[in-house]
């Protein structure tokens, strides 16, 4: 696959996937949307990279599990 063609399919997943996340009423629907868009393009990562991208979710969960203690 060529690298226009990999820049073509990359726009148009952004694209179908912007537009399905902003078409939903749901904050929670959203949020699941939004994190299969993570996994599905996580699939393209070397696997060096996946690392970085998990310790960026844990912050973010450790962050919002904070946030619900009383």
């Amino acid at each position: 696959m060529s690298v226009k063609s990999r820049r073509a399919a990359a726009t148009n997943r952004a694209a179908w996937n912007s537009s399905r996340i902003a078409s939903t009423t749901s904050p929670y629907e959203r949020l699941r949307h939004s994190l299969e868009w993570v996994m599905s393009e996580a699939r393209t990562l070397p696997k060096a990279d996946v690392e970085g991208v998990v310790d960026e979710i844990t912050r973010v969960a450790r962050d919002l599990n904070e946030r619900s203690r009383p």
